[in-house]
């Protein structure tokens, strides 16, 4: 009986706990945010109207105006005078009102009333309110007349004067005017938040669901880039991080059926000969066991250099770096390299200027650098042609006077490179030949490593080709700054 283990789940944004807690997406959250802000302004608005209420009728009463103070001494040494209230008609009459009154006429308003202290009128501009008496609100309103420190009777002026006028109904009007125009306005931001959080919200969504489609592997997808400021370069990035993504698949694909190819050749040639030697097809003599070794050995160059360039691009090749004479480098190639260009009848020469500022480098891996782009450059020069060897020092805009370079160039008069391979030269297993034949040698890694290996050391390759006549390729070097 075979007992089944099951692995642990991981948590993921829709799994487990987490995913069953309801959220608000991005719309509604700025929805939210907008009525609050609408909640906020409409309620300040609304009981800053009802406390400026509140203060102006506190001022009214405590801060009566000019007219009302001249009427209130009047008043009160009339009263002084008479005893009573009898006859104060005729004193109110022997004074200026109408529509065309001032304060400076000292004249009444076109209402007015007068009243004792318990509120009882005793004269009104009025004369059905003779009799009555002021409601509570008017009574609070209303001025006193003081005599010798006892009041003795209460004024009160338009336009709070009219019995119909109802102070607390006046207050709930101007308040439900404040509020209904608070709703006016926060209907009116409501509706205009409502289209602004769409045109906010529109492209943060679309971001999401172009996210959501690269995490569940569609790398084609896309997003418009046509908004401004921070979430058009959001959209920008994302397009960028998106090729960059399908690239990067594509290498990884492209890397797995380069291996594969790679190696089905000498395991090929590996299983044959092996087999034909045990089944005694062929004896097991040198000439039929030096082929499996020679694959053997290609395994071992490939394994290699797969090795040397994950190292590299992971940044954890270590560099003994040293300054260096980029010269005397050159030489020692153009002498190394001299009998395999005489082999093929290739003249390999060398340009060099009278002085050169040492670099600061590892030796192995830049003379690595330099064999890699000198085996390209004869194996795809024809016979009589020309390789040349040559440096300059350059600066580098991007440092100042400080940026100062050694570029080392190799040219032949091969084959050239098409403009459609040019980019991806530097690739993994990227042959000009679409065939992939390996009867040319090599594993297609040499240019791949070489990058790798320039960059690490501070610099940058590059390729230039014309079909027909052919290629050139330059790395620099950062010089020693200890170099004058």
């Amino acid at each position: 009986m075979t007992q089944s283990h099951s692995q642990p789940v991981p948590r993921t944004e829709t799994s487990g706990p987490r995913a069953r807690r309801p959220h608000i997406r991005f719309f509604g959250q700025l929805i939210i945010a907008f009525a609050v802000v609408i909640l906020l302004a409409g309620g300040g608005t609304f009981l800053a109207g009802r406390f400026a209420l509140s203060r102006l009728e506190s001022y009214a009463r405590q801060n009566p105006s000019v007219a009302m103070r001249i009427w209130v001494d009047r008043l009160s040494r009339y009263y002084a005078r008479q005893g009573d209230w009898d006859g104060v008609d005729g004193l109110i009459a022997g004074y200026p009102c109408g529509p065309g009154w001032s304060p400076w006429d000292q004249g009444w308003q076109e209402e007015y009333t007068v009243a004792t202290p318990d509120g009882v009128v005793v004269s009104a501009s009025d004369e059905e309110r003779l009799g009555q008496t002021l409601s509570p609100p008017q009574s609070t309103l209303a001025t006193p007349i003081v005599v010798d420190g006892h009041p003795v009777g209460l004024l009160l002026m338009s336009p709070f004067v009219h019995p119909k006028v109802d102070l607390r109904a006046m207050h709930r009007f101007a308040l439900n005017r404040f509020l209904l125009t608070g709703l006016a306005v926060a209907g009116l931001a409501l509706i205009a938040g409502l289209g602004f959080s769409r045109l906010i919200s529109r492209p943060v969504v679309r971001l999401t669901q172009a996210t959501q489609a690269v995490a569940a592997g569609d790398l084609e997808v896309r997003v418009p880039d046509r908004y401004r400021g921070e979430i058009g370069e959001l959209a920008s990035a994302f397009n960028r991080m998106a090729q960059e993504l399908a690239r990067a698949d594509e290498l990884r694909r492209n890397l797995t059926a380069d291996v594969a190819h790679e190696l089905r050749t000498p395991l090929s040639v590996i299983r044959g000969k092996l087999e034909g030697v045990l089944d005694g097809v062929y004896p097991a003599a040198p000439e039929h066991l030096e082929p499996i070794l020679d694959e053997t050995q290609v395994l071992i160059h490939l394994v290699e250099d797969l090795r040397l360039l994950a190292l590299a691009e992971a940044g954890q090749l270590p560099l003994d770096r040293r300054p260096m004479d980029i010269g005397d480098l050159l030489r020692d190639a153009q002498v190394n390299f001299g009998p395999q260009a005489a082999d093929r009848g290739v003249t390999l020469a060398l340009d060099l200027p009278s002085q050169l500022p040492q670099v600061v480098a590892d030796w192995r891996r830049v003379s690595q650098v330099l064999g890699n782009l000198l085996t390209n450059a004869l194996r795809h020069t024809p016979q009589g042609g020309c390789v040349t060897l040559s440096a300059a020092v350059v600066s580098n805009p991007a440092k100042g006077s400080e940026g100062r370079c050694v570029q080392v160039a190799v040219s032949d008069t091969g084959t050239g490179i098409p403009p459609q391979d040019l980019p991806y030269v530097f690739e993994r297993f990227w042959r000009g030949d679409k065939s992939r034949s390996r009867a040319g040698g090599g594993t297609g890694l040499g240019l791949a490593i070489a990058r790798q290996l320039v960059e690490m050391h501070g610099g940058t390759i590059e390729a230039h080709s014309a079909p027909g006549k052919g290629s050139t390729f330059t790395f620099t070097l950062p010089v020693s700054p200890r170099a004058g």
